[in-house]
């Protein structure tokens, strides 16, 4: 049980109601256009982000909404409310997998009071993967409890990454090169899945140079209950625009030393 059961209840109902949404465009050439960002978006992004906003407004009037696409209003629109609890929502992680029929993308709903995430929920329709989580109450996918594989050994580990590229432009090639050569195995699989992957003990870290809050929030709760750590890149709590570094657990110290360039 968690004091967060209603919300929780209600994040996996909408977070199936955008998945029913975004898969009866998936592979069907939705409208799209690029963002001043340069990140694309599409009909289905904005289809579900619109019916979420819609039902947080009905049922949880007093809270806030901030999602990718609309930013951050009231539940029923206007400035925010000082205070109030703020659903966060990505209507579409892995926009770009979308696009191309890559089955890797997901819905992503949170819930935060004050500056902690207490819950989250990541839909992956089209991999038939649902993840969810409430602080105190565990972590589950497709309704069955998953927790880390708490592997003591970088040298036997296998790391989830996002492109090698993507790690150029913040200045962390050296730190990519030297995560992927003290691994066993890198496979590059980025956004929500890697976290995920690493929280359902099917590897150990998860690393990727710059997420903002509509891609990690959801993530956090689902990371910690699974009994894994998720932190920015220099150990501390995650700061939106910031580098995540989501492990199993005994490893974080040491990814967090190759960071810093230790050997």
């Amino acid at each position: 049980m968690s004091a967060f059961d209603s919300e929780l209840s209600f994040a996996r109902d909408v977070a199936g109601l955008g998945g029913r949404i975004a898969m009866g465009h998936f592979g069907r050439g939705p409208a799209r256009r690029k963002k001043a960002d340069g990140t694309w978006v599409t009909e289905a992004d904005w289809a579900v982000e619109a019916q979420i906003r819609l039902r947080i407004a009905r049922t949880w009037p007093g809270h806030n909404v901030l999602g990718e696409e609309e930013g951050l209003t009231a539940a029923g629109g206007g400035p925010p409310r000082s205070g109030a609890p703020t659903w966060v929502v990505d209507p579409i992680d892995g926009t770009d997998n979308y696009l191309a029929g890559i089955p890797v993308w997901a819905i992503l709903i949170g819930l935060r009071t004050g500056n902690q995430t207490v819950l989250g929920v990541c839909h992956a329709p089209a991999l038939g993967e649902s993840y969810d989580a409430a602080r105190g109450a565990g972590a589950r996918m497709n309704g069955s409890s998953i927790a880390v594989d708490p592997l003591e050994e970088l040298a036997e580990a296998t790391v989830f990454a996002a492109g090698p590229e993507s790690f150029d432009a913040p200045g962390l090639s050296d730190f990519y090169g030297r995560l992927v050569r003290a691994s066993r195995r890198s496979r590059g699989f980025a956004d929500f899945w890697g976290h995920m992957l690493v929280a359902r003990g099917a590897g150990h870290v998860m690393v990727e140079p710059e997420m903002n809050l509509w891609d990690v929030a959801a993530l956090e709760p689902i990371v910690r209950e699974a009994g894994g750590r998720i932190t920015g890149l220099d150990g501390n709590a995650w700061k939106d625009g910031g580098g995540c570094l989501t492990t199993s657990g005994p490893l974080h110290e040491q990814v967090l030393g190759l960071v810093a360039g230790a050997p």
